[in-house]
């Protein structure tokens, strides 16, 4: 039973979108935020609510859990049963160590941290974390209710702070907003990526054009502003709305417009 909780996932890797999916208008995803080619903007999600996201399970990530830091093996037990319970995957650990070793493998999830802990505690693990740019959502446990600590941590970010005996009710909508904000960092930070590398892609020639298209002009202005034949501009078009994945000039200001933000 140890042994299953403390096997660590494969490394994540980048998800791949396959090249018969084209992004379309929809520059935003089911959660509100600007995306290109996630899965909620590929697939036929129209029974799903939008309320839903990003807590679908199109949404999850290949690499997920909830990371359970506590030295009290007993407890740590007991949270780890109880996380399991609530249908997360559940990783403990019992020092600063352990967590460190651990928490890079993961793409999504929170982690429970007790403030109190031998070594490095809560709030210098919780410095470690942002400075390995580790975007997994700190929710603080205690047996006390240490306020200056309590502030001084949400203040560097933490989600929320319970304490000791946790309820369940509060423990699951803890972790449930923890899970949602970093599935939506998660996916905006894959949505950059792509962007960038589609952008990327593109030649210098075919940028050009593709920052004309995107501004509405017909292809017979273009050929004359750059003194190629329309057809060179069409051959470009078809090149450049082949390789971002994108079927309109609104597509294609669209994605422009998110590389620029970016």
């Amino acid at each position: 039973m140890t042994k299953n909780r403390d096997q660590l996932p494969p490394r994540p890797q980048i998800e791949r979108i396959p090249d018969s999916i084209r992004w379309s208008l929809l520059d935003t995803t089911r959660c509100g935020q600007r995306g290109y080619l996630r899965p909620c903007q590929s697939e036929d999600l129209n029974q799903t609510a939008d309320s839903a996201f990003p807590m679908t399970p199109i949404c999850a990530t290949a690499s997920e859990a909830v990371l359970i830091v506590d030295d009290e093996p007993d407890l740590r037990t007991h949270l780890t049963d109880l996380v399991a319970s609530l249908g997360y995957q559940a990783r403990a650990c019992g020092s600063a160590t352990e967590l460190q070793e651990k928490a890079q493998r993961f793409q999504s999830g929170c982690i429970l941290l007790d403030i109190k802990l031998p070594g490095l505690d809560g709030l210098a693990i919780q410095e470690w974390l942002t400075s390995a740019s580790i975007k997994l959502p700190v929710i603080f446990i205690s047996g006390t209710s240490d306020i200056g600590t309590v502030v001084q941590g949400m203040k560097a970010g933490a989600i929320d702070f319970l304490q000791k005996p946790i309820s369940e009710m509060a423990l699951r909508r803890a972790i449930n907003r923890g899970i949602a904000q970093s599935r939506k960092y998660f996916c905006h930070s894959e949505s950059a990526k792509m962007v960038k590398a589609a952008i990327a892609g593109l030649t210098p020639t075919e940028l050009y054009v593709a920052r004309i298209i995107s501004k509405g002009y017909p292809t017979k202005l273009i050929a004359g502003e750059m003194g190629r034949s329309e057809n060179t501009i069409k051959i470009h078009r078809s090149r450049i709305f082949n390789k971002l994945k994108i079927n309109s000039a609104a597509s294609l200001a669209n994605l422009l417009n998110h590389a620029d933000a970016i």
